[in-house]
């Protein structure tokens, strides 16, 4: 008989859960975990994986009382020539949610998953394949359960510099807890062409195709989409240009309503550097837009030049200067005509290098853009930013911190619109012993857009941290770990016109880990709020690990 590797573990778990939405709990498991691989008759022809669990799981609750009972979950895995250019898979596993600890604070499901999955390889290697099937079922107590099929197909295929790739796939899933039933098809084939370092060529294709299907409706929906592009620079010359077409179409079906368009863009552009600092552009765009009731014709075409030269000194400052200009022509729809954009801008700034290690710059940028539209208003906006960087990287740690802010506004102008950003970012890792260290980082975003006929509501203000202790040997004692992470994202304020929940997630986790030998334990303490949702989590786990 072939030889059989076996492993696994023994462990307890004690679990305290208080939930705003529910009532206080108290989890216990005790799971034995097997696992063990073998080859039937040689490790070249066949070889089989699996792993048998049993939990038994006892839930103490503060109100609905006790209840227990036997947890099951398992994987297995049998593979067919598995070095060969064909080898075959079947697998399957099973996984509960009270076991694995996801989920926590929801409704426990388990997901019983299995499937087959073919590969081939030529001789050569300039096909590859794939084919598989899976099936997956998720229950959850009281409730119908939720089952989902899943076919894809994969082929690759190289011809001399044109590599194909086909990739097709279908899911049906029965969603009985909502009495819906869902389908979607897709396929996409993939085009490249290579011939040389100066030349590149992409196609694709694709169609999707949906149906939702209800007791009251059935939704479908189809979509075709191809696409081409291509990418063009030749060697040594200060020229380079790309070019594409896309075409769209979709249908949709909601009972007795159809709706549906298709969709044709063309475009091309080109842009010649005449210099390192000079560089002029040229660009079109074909547009047709067909729909059940109409379709209209648009194009573009654009022409447009920039001077950007490098930075000079300025005793200790390095300042630039720079200038745009871009004519664009618009033909049929609504808005044709023309439109001209000038742009002059300048920037400066200094770096400040006080001691190895420690340096810190300035950056201050300013631009005016007036644009003139033969159909649209005519705008003229200014524009400003600052920023400040302090970099240390001294010592056993590194700080970084930057603070930015921008504001955009016309003047000049028939209407008036503002855009404000304050920005403040900072990250650090300090070494604090030889065992211990804490990293962390802090975002602070700000934002107010003011436009014509709207309200301001001021500032949108969000910000997010995230702070992580780490000592390796706690109290002198090896292997006895510690770490400590504190997540904090929110939304401190926003404009009062949108109309949702802030978002507002706090999670603050104390892990206590300590091994010896084969031997593990986990002591984890974890508070957390999610929106006006408080969930805490106190869970002790002891682990014995044995086998070869």
């Amino acid at each position: 008989m072939a030889p059989i590797r076996y492993w696994g573990d023994i462990s307890y778990e004690h679990r305290v859960e208080n939930y705003d939405q529910s009532e206080d709990q108290v989890r216990k498991l005790a799971t034995v975990n097997l696992k063990a691989n073998t080859f039937l008759w040689q490790p070249w022809f066949a070889r089989l994986n699996g792993g048998l669990g049993l939990t038994y799981n006892r839930l103490e609750r503060e109100i609905n009382g006790a209840s227990s009972g036997e947890i099951v979950t398992g994987n297995a895995q049998l593979l067919m020539l598995p070095q060969s250019r064909f080898p075959l898979e079947l697998h399957f596993d099973s996984q509960d949610s009270r076991v694995t600890g996801e989920a926590l604070g929801s409704q426990p499901y388990t997901n019983t998953r299995y499937g087959i999955s073919q590969r081939y390889r030529s001789l050569d290697g300039s096909l590859n394949a794939q084919a598989t099937y899976d099936n997956n079922l998720q229950t959850i107590a009281g409730e119908a359960d939720d089952t989902s099929d899943l076919y894809t197909l994969s082929l690759g295929k190289v011809v001399d510099r044109n590599q194909f790739n086909f990739d097709g796939s279908r899911e049906k899933a029965q969603r009985r807890s909502s009495d819906i039933n869902y389908t979607r098809n897709n396929a996409i084939l993939r085009h490249s062409y290579r011939p040389d370092s100066f030349f590149s060529m992409e196609n694709m294709a694709s169609v999707v195709e949906t149906e939702d299907e209800t007791t009251s409706f059935i939704n479908n929906n189809r979509q075709l989409q191809i696409t081409t592009n291509s990418f063009w620079r030749p060697q040594n010359k200060p020229v380079y240009g790309n070019a594409g077409a896309r075409y769209y179409a979709s249908l949709n079906q909601n009972g007795d309503i159809i709706a549906d368009s298709k969709t044709l863009n063309a475009y091309g552009g080109i842009n010649y550097d005449v210099t390192r600092a000079f560089r002029l552009t040229g660009n079109f765009t074909a547009n047709n837009t067909e729909n059940s009731n109409s379709s209209a014709f648009t194009s573009t075409q654009s022409l447009g030049a920039r001077y950007n030269p490098d930075y000079i000194s300025l005793g200790k400052f390095q300042y630039n200067w720079n200038t745009s200009a871009n004519v664009l022509n618009r033909s049929g729809g609504e808005f044709q005509g023309q439109h001209l954009t000038g742009q002059l801008g300048h920037n400066i700034l200094r770096h400040y290098n006080t001691r190895p290690g420690l340096e810190y710059s300035t950056n201050f940028s300013q631009s005016f853009i007036s644009e003139y539209d033969t159909v649209a208003e005519n705008i003229n906006r200014i524009n400003n930013s600052l920023s400040f960087t302090w970099r240390n990287g001294e010592g056993t740690g590194n700080l970084y911190f930057r603070l930015m802010g921008s504001d955009s506004r016309t003047v000049a102008s028939p209407r008036r619109e503002i855009y404000q950003l304050i920005n403040l970012q900072m990250t650090s890792t300090q070494s604090l012993t030889r065992k211990s260290a804490w990293s962390g980082n802090i975002t602070i975003n700000a934002v107010k857009n003011d436009l014509p006929n709207i309200v301001s509501g001021g500032f949108a203000t969000t910000s997010s941290a995230n702070l992580v202790y780490r000592h390796v040997m706690v109290f002198n004692i090896p292997r006895l770990h510690f770490i400590s992470d504190l997540k904090f994202d929110t939304e401190l304020t926003r404009p009062v016109l949108i109309n949702r929940e802030k978002q507002d997630r706090r999670i603050w986790e104390n892990r206590l880990n300590y091994s010896v030998g084969r031997l593990q334990m986990r002591l984890s303490f974890r508070v957390s709020k999610i929106n006006n949702t408080s969930y805490n989590l106190f869970m002790f786990r002891i682990k014995r690990l044995f086998g070869n």
